[in-house]
């Protein structure tokens, strides 16, 4: 569930399947941000779908709304690299980029992710911290911090700041971050 200032405002959900030597992870993004708690003034959906092999990323397609704008996101492995296409642009990756899909841990060992809203790279820093209690659905768990830091198009674009927590399982459990003066996070409420 995704809160905005302590307040519900929507929901992301994960589905995986296993098909063979595959994954199959579709991701559905709604949220809804209203004036006074009745007027609607930002809503956001994302829908995706990604394919792992033999547990390497394979390929992604994404679609994403944001107050009306939409964005169209794909990444197809290509041989030894990876395909982009995002706003318009194609351009390829080393076959071992990752997209930003918190479920799997693989991508907290990458300098560079690619957005998978608008094919954007994303440059980051991680840090390891310290093990917290997290409330996730009814009870409370301790799980492993990390702060991730960076930028985002080019080293000296705009900031990337946020912190996100995973529990001994490697399940993403939670993550935090500010937008202009709200703070968002996001909890674990299903477990799998």
């Amino acid at each position: 569930e995704i809160f905005r200032n302590n307040k519900k405002i929507g929901f992301h959900k994960l589905s995986f399947q296993n098909i063979e030597n595959k994954i199959v992870v579709n991701t559905e993004i709604q949220t809804t941000i209203k004036l006074i708690g009745i007027i609607p003034f930002f809503k956001y959906s994302h829908i995706g779908k990604e394919i792992w092999v033999n547990n390497q990323f394979f390929e992604a397609k994404t679609s994403t709304k944001k107050n009306g704008k939409e964005f169209k996101f794909t990444a197809k492995r290509r041989g030894s690299k990876i395909e982009i296409k995002s706003r318009g642009k194609i351009f390829f990756v080393d076959s071992n980029t990752l997209i930003t899909s918190y479920w799997n841990q693989n991508w907290l060992k990458k300098k560079i992710l690619i957005d998978s809203q608008h094919g954007k790279k994303r440059f980051i820093n991680i840090q390891k911290k310290g093990f917290e209690r997290i409330k996730i659905s009814d009870e409370i768990i301790f799980a492993q911090k990390y702060k991730v830091t960076g930028s985002r198009d080019k080293t000296s674009g705009k900031k990337i700041n946020y912190e996100i927590w995973y529990d001994s399982k490697d399940r993403w459990v939670k993550i935090k971050f500010f937008i202009k003066k709200s703070v968002i996070e996001y909890y674990l409420v299903t477990k799998y």
